[in-house]
């Protein structure tokens, strides 16, 4: 009896399984991290856009405010500006009152047509005008900028 005992005894060691790895992950854990980077990705390049997109209006204002500057410096700062946003075959061609209704219309309000005749003194004419009508059109083209650029859909 002793001898089958002793058999009895001379069992195998118990094998346990591997520990569970990390990898691969399961696909709920993909999906999430997809979804994740995605959204990062997305987020970013949309922030890159918009960084890029406000460049120009960044850039005239900046001029505006640097120092000395002439209604017509101020009205060339604005075309220039203009030509960054919208298409050039669309502005190119415009001048005088087009040009002013086009400003205006994109402003949303008249600011250059009833300033019309000023506009054409100071741009054409070699005579001063006072500073302070000067002010007030360079005032309107910084307003242009900061409020018209970049286009609103509902505008064009």
């Amino acid at each position: 009896m002793s001898q089958s005992f002793s058999k009895l005894l001379e069992l195998n060691p118990i094998h346990l399984p591997a520990v569970p790895s990390w990898w691969p992950l399961a696909w709920g854990w993909l999906s999430l991290i997809s979804v994740t980077v995605i959204v990062i990705l997305t987020v970013t390049l949309f922030i890159r856009w918009r960084i890029k997109r406000l460049i120009p209006k960044k850039t005239a204002l900046k001029l505006f405010h640097r120092g000395e500057m002439t209604p017509s410096d101020a009205i060339e700062l604005v075309r220039q500006a203009a030509f960054c946003y919208y298409p050039r075959k669309d502005i190119a061609h415009l001048t005088g009152n087009d040009w002013y209704s086009f400003l205006d219309t994109q402003y949303g309000k008249p600011l250059f047509t009833p300033n019309a005749s000023l506009w054409q003194a100071v741009l054409y004419k070699h005579e001063k005008m006072n500073s302070e009508n000067e002010y007030q059109l360079i005032e309107s083209c910084i307003a242009w900028v900061q409020e018209s650029l970049p286009p609103k859909k509902n505008r064009r």
